[in-house]
């Protein structure tokens, strides 16, 4: 015997102490809930699509740090090809004066167009530099060894 009473939205039996449910009840009642969140999942309107999410996630900045370890040259492996980005030596001065002419980067700006004298885009992530040698009166300082550097990045 269906319920005397049912709910609003999906007249699921609500049994009283006199009803006596049966089988049939439950297995209705089971198809109607099945029905109803099927519908609603498979509601585009309703959720984020897996691009839209990609999109969500793919704006979400990227922030971590890296050991200098003194070389030329160190590739920092992100896992992807940031658009934009900044990397600074953790308590350091971005532009720390060597002599009178010539100034140390422990900073630079990464952008697919074209990123700052000490460092560039790579497929994967990005190239830092560090040389004695200054180019234009500055020397690349974004790989000193044991100096601790800090980026923020963005695909």
């Amino acid at each position: 015997m269906a319920s005397t009473n049912t709910t609003e939205h999906l007249q699921l039996n609500q049994w009283s102490g006199t009803d006596r449910p049966k089988m049939a009840d439950f297995n209705a009642d089971n198809q109607k809930i099945d029905g109803a969140l099927h519908a609603h999942t498979a509601d585009g309107a309703a959720h984020v699509s897996a691009q839209e999410r990609a999109a969500w996630t793919g704006a979400v900045p990227v922030l971590g740090s890296y050991e200098g370890d003194g070389q030329p040259m160190q590739e920092i492996s992100l896992g992807f090809s940031p658009a934009f980005g900044i990397v600074f030596a953790a308590g350091k001065n971005p532009f720390q004066p060597v002599d009178q002419t010539t100034v140390a980067l422990r900073a630079a700006f990464l952008a697919g167009g074209g990123s700052s004298q000490a460092a560039l885009i790579t497929e994967t992530g990005f190239s830092v530099l560090s040389s004695a040698t200054p180019v234009s009166g500055r020397v690349a300082a974004l790989n000193e060894a044991g100096v601790t550097y800090q980026y923020l990045v963005f695909r």
